[in-house]
């Protein structure tokens, strides 16, 4: 599968953030270049949850080792190399609940994550769903999408492309509307304490499907992951005549 810049629609955001220094000797005028990019993710995370509850610590740990080595079986036979499978998350805990105004000791709780990273494409997800649709092991399964580090900074350099591009458009048309000239670039900004570059939008899904083996159907095979959003800015500051 090649690696390959997705060329989607690029959005520029004309919000004319500009501020004119005053100072009669040395005018300046501050324009904010602002740029938003849609990409397609091409990694793919795989997140399995798993959790086991016994009344005995020894062998709450147990059980959920069992279950991770299913799974952790599950998961190679689909093609993943298993120095690739990551466990995290690994917790136990005492495990109560509450009745008729008590709390009841129920003994202990395991809980683990099992993750891997993979090329993002329908035929991979879908043998993922396929297979642990068959499997007879508790677990909830989820997925998150992210862009790889090669494609990450693709899109980081056409982002401040733009910016500057975008800059340079508002600080042109503020200069012709206004009667005056552009003169030579005094400074330019780029993040901060507070802003590192590149950011991607929230409240846009990264997870895509997230299910136990029993309630995996054909809608969530078929499903199709969200594109990612990013933004950048570029501070640019002209002289001005």
């Amino acid at each position: 599968m090649k690696s390959i810049f997705l060329v989607l629609p690029l959005f520029l955001l004309f919000s004319f953030s500009a501020i004119c220094q005053i100072d009669k000797r040395n005018p300046t005028i501050d324009v904010i270049g602002s740029a938003k990019i849609t990409v397609k993710p091409d990694v793919g995370v795989l997140i399995i949850r798993l959790k086991e509850n016994n009344l005995n610590f020894s062998e709450a740990i147990a059980g959920l080792n069992k279950k991770t080595k299913d799974l952790t079986s599950q998961i190679a036979s689909i093609g993943f190399k298993e120095e690739d499978i990551k466990t995290t998350d690994f917790k136990i805990e005492e495990y109560t609940v509450y009745i008729k105004e008590q709390n009841i000791d129920s003994g202990y709780v395991a809980t683990q994550s099992i993750t891997v990273d993979f090329k993002n494409s329908k035929e991979t997800i879908t043998r993922i769903l396929n297979t642990f649709a068959k499997s007879n092991t508790d677990f909830t399964l989820n997925f998150n999408f992210k862009l790889s580090d090669e494609l990450r900074t693709k899109v980081q350099d056409e982002l401040i492309k733009l910016s500057v591009e975008s800059s340079k458009h508002k600080a042109n048309l503020i200069a012709s509307s206004t009667g005056v000239r552009l003169g030579k670039i005094i400074d330019i900004g780029y993040g901060n304490n507070y802003y590192g570059g590149m950011q991607e939008l929230e409240d846009k899904a990264t997870s895509a499907v997230m299910a136990g083996a029993n309630a995996i159907g054909e809608a969530m095979i078929g499903f199709t992951p969200n594109d990612l959003e990013f933004i950048d800015h570029v501070t640019i500051t002209w002289s001005i005549k």
